[in-house]
């Protein structure tokens, strides 16, 4: 037998072993529910979940409101006292039925609200971070002020799986409106990011073990970005998303297989999508202040990580609450024979990656967006491996490829009317798109057409009445 049949043959058997433990919940115990605190109004500052956001885009300036909750029970054989911070917007006509669970990232933030903050607050969706891990509690918010959180406890590891379910079912169950208040979420998913999304991934086992009365799920669909690890995830009986970013199959392609690749599926037992974002990087470093001022060699990536990953939920929101089936993209495409910048990855004549879900950034380029990144400190090196870089595009190639700064700005907004159309981009973010075209420079001198921002949408992409991007 060959070593592709070998390999054929092993990860079919841990495929249907997966389908065996994962695809019935005929078995599975009714989860019980946590005893709820709150809301928690002191003493001193509640922990905000994430570092610092732009300015003007904290959950109050989008009209949200945070609340911080204890809940306590018992988990694998032991108690546990820890936290949740429900975000919601104040006028309830505003929400949109969805619930995004999120585990607190070992860093002590809920990453991927972090990155799509937008979005979220933009399309009404509840946020419930849920800290699950005993690192959060001991290494993140008891330093942070130990007078408000010194009676939280996990005292085991092993706990995690059992917390998460028993935080989903409160949400999801609300049974005296005692989190959510009026706000009963018809749908509840869960996400991670990096180490989170790793517990997410611990978290499929029980996914089939604890169930809502009458063997319900409790999440009803799972949203992973910058996945760890080099092996497929399993078949589960929600639907689930899964965005590996550049770093990820650059990572995996220089280990000499891809093997966290396998389809994508519609069968109402495995829906599945595989969405590898062509120059996304495992962390974002437009906006995440761990990386300002720049630690690392290169210019540091103004890629929209926050816009992309939006884009990759709101298909998993779309599936699960509509029935609407994402788009099937291809993979970022890798030549094993390359000789090109050292990744392993397919590039076009200008340094970007082929296949993979396309954007402006790359399909209108103004610059090569490549991984991963290298630290001016040995210090630094982890944190950069993380991150992308962007080199710009000479002025003379700009010159050649689009003529004039307003002919390159017009064909971005082309490329961003059919993107939007094929729902390849949210529409809330054309602002971010048009500000960075707007910031290209065609020649050395200064002098600028005028002051643009990220708010700047001259096409009248973003209408805030019609979020789900339908036919412009």
């Amino acid at each position: 037998m060959s070593i592709i049949a070998r390999r054929a043959s092993v990860f079919a058997f841990f495929l249907l072993l997966w389908i065996g433990l994962l695809g019935s919940a005929s078995n599975a115990a009714v989860v019980s529910l946590p005893v709820v605190e709150g809301p928690i109004t002191g003493p001193g500052p509640m922990h905000p979940g994430h570092r610092p956001l732009p300015s003007g885009t904290d959950p109050a300036d989008f009209g949200y409101v945070e609340q911080e909750f204890f809940i306590s029970g018992t988990a694998a054989s032991l108690p546990y006292k820890t936290r949740i911070l429900v975000r919601y917007p104040a006028d309830i006509s505003q929400f949109s039925g969805i619930v995004a669970g999120e585990v607190m990232h070992s860093s002590g933030n809920a990453l991927l609200f972090q990155f799509m903050h937008d979005s979220v607050m933009l399309r009404g969706h509840v946020h419930v971070e849920i800290d699950a891990q005993k690192g959060n509690v001991d290494n993140t918010l008891k330093p942070f002020n130990a007078a408000r959180y010194g009676t939280l406890s996990i005292p085991s590891a092993g706990q995690v799986n059992e917390i998460i379910a028993q935080a989903g079912a409160l949400i999801r169950n609300n049974p005296k409106m005692d989190v959510l208040g009026p706000y009963q979420g018809r749908f509840v998913t869960l996400m991670g990011t990096s180490q989170s999304s790793l517990v997410v991934q611990q978290y499929f086992p029980t996914h089939a073990a604890l169930r809502l009365a009458g063997g319900l799920p409790i999440y009803d669909g799972f949203f992973l970005t910058s996945t760890l690890g080099n092996n497929p995830l399993p078949v589960v009986d929600v639907p689930i998303v899964q965005m590996p970013t550049q770093t990820e199959v650059t990572t995996a392609a220089a280990s000499g297989a891809i093997g966290y690749r396998r389809p994508d599926s519609d069968d109402p037992g495995n829906r599945f999508r595989l969405y590898e974002v062509a120059g996304q990087s495992h962390n974002d470093t437009r906006e995440n202040t761990l990386y300002d001022p720049n630690p690392c060699a290169l210019p540091l990536s103004d890629f929209p990580v926050g816009a992309t990953s939006a884009m990759g939920y709101n298909h998993l929101v779309q599936w699960i609450s509509k029935g609407i089936k994402p788009p099937h993209a291809e993979p970022i495409r890798v030549d094993f024979n390359a000789a090109n910048d050292g990744s392993l990855l397919a590039l076009d004549a200008f340094g970007n990656a082929t296949g993979g879900v396309r954007n402006t950034y790359v399909d209108v380029p103004a610059a090569k967006y490549g991984v991963p990144q290298v630290g001016k400190t040995p210090a630094d090196n982890f944190n950069c491996s993380l991150a992308a870089y962007r080199i710009p595009l000479t002025h003379d190639q700009l010159r050649e490829l689009y003529g004039t700064e307003g002919e390159y700005v017009e064909a971005v907004g082309r490329r961003l009317r059919r993107l939007i159309h094929e729902g390849w981009f949210l529409p809330e973010y054309a602002g971010q798109v048009f500000s960075d075209a707007y910031k290209v420079l065609f020649a050395p001198a200064p002098a600028r057409h005028g002051h643009h921002d990220d708010k700047d949408d001259p096409y009248g992409f973003f209408d805030p009445l019609d979020l789900d991007g339908a036919d412009r």
